[in-house]
């Protein structure tokens, strides 16, 4: 038997060769599929986890401001007193920062049918002391307490309706009956505020304070 070259054995060879290195290409590429699927899913939760930490620090981030903005409108109150037969409005501002464009009018009705009317407005009212901001009420006030005091001479003091801007922005109202609450930033003088003459009240902001 005589070995020489053989075109068909060369062919066989090379075939069976090419073969192998297509199994094994395949076989890798099938292990790197599978590494790059989990590494895919790894990559995805991972994605996840973070994404549901940052929306729960958003949150606690938010609920922290609505805290500080609470806090800061739960320390600002205002009151009437009589001074020399005279009525005065107090607001007091036991915050550690001034309220803004302060409106307030006088309770001159009942629970039921409170009557407010203009008592005043005012730019700014910084941190205050014990005793408060000494407001004059405006003259839709005015013109109306002798009544009020002639049918309350047990209690001539009018409760108080308070609206104001925080530090934040935002615009809070304490009603005549103590509840505190964010009033509509689009919502300037509530309707139901009367004038001298219990006609609705309307008020421009740029208005004298």
């Amino acid at each position: 038997m005589e070995w020489g070259w053989n075109p068909d054995t060369v062919i066989a060879v090379a075939t069976f060769v090419a073969m192998l290195a297509a199994t094994a290409a395949g076989i890798f590429a099938g292990i790197s599929f599978v590494q790059m699927k989990k590494q895919a899913l790894e990559a995805e939760k991972q994605t996840a986890h973070a994404r549901q930490q940052a929306e729960a620090a958003a949150k606690q981030l938010q609920w922290a401001r609505i805290d500080r903005e609470r806090e800061h409108a739960e320390s600002v109150a205002a009151w009437t007193e009589f001074e020399d037969d005279n009525l005065i409005v107090i607001v007091q501002n036991r915050s550690y920062a001034p309220i803004y464009d302060v409106r307030l009018a006088s309770c001159l009705g009942t629970q039921g049918n409170p009557e407010l009317y203009y008592a005043a407005r005012k730019n700014l009212v910084p941190p205050s002391a014990d005793r408060g901001h000494i407001i004059d009420p405006a003259w839709a006030t005015k013109a109306n307490i002798d009544d009020w005091v002639s049918r309350h001479p047990k209690n001539p003091h009018p409760r108080v309706d308070l609206i104001f801007f925080d530090k934040f922005g935002v615009q809070w109202r304490r009603s005549q009956n103590g509840r505190l609450e964010k009033f509509p930033n689009e919502s300037e003088i509530p309707k139901e505020w009367r004038d001298a003459q219990g006609k609705p009240l309307t008020v421009k902001r740029d208005s004298p304070r």
